[in-house]
């Protein structure tokens, strides 16, 4: 028995069909979710079991980072050394090859 497709429901035969994201589709309807550009097996990028092109690809987003003891311990550090006031006279200046104090 053929499979339905994943976009239009009605059966692919096997001439037609691109099995893909585990499902499978007629070549005209695998296309972007976005753009509807048409697709093939070197060109998508699939997201949440959905094919999209490059350009619409969704970009993941970063998460906040926990704040674990060695986390909070990292930004206390952190916070620390940006409050650091050097002495008149002792400033820190950068050479090409080394950090030297004046």
């Amino acid at each position: 028995m053929n499979p339905p497709c994943a976009r239009c429901g009605k059966i692919v035969y096997p001439t037609e069909k691109v099995s893909c994201l585990d499902k499978n589709w007629h070549k005209g309807c695998f296309h972007c979710e976005v753009c509807k550009m048409t697709l093939n097996m070197k060109n998508y990028k699939g997201y949440d079991k959905k094919p999209y092109c490059n350009a619409h690809y969704p970009k993941t987003s970063f998460t906040i980072v926990a704040d674990t003891p060695e986390n909070l311990r990292l930004k206390q550090q952190s916070e620390l050394q940006s409050q650091v006031i050097l002495p008149p006279g002792d400033e820190m200046s950068h050479s090409p090859d080394l950090l030297t104090h004046k």
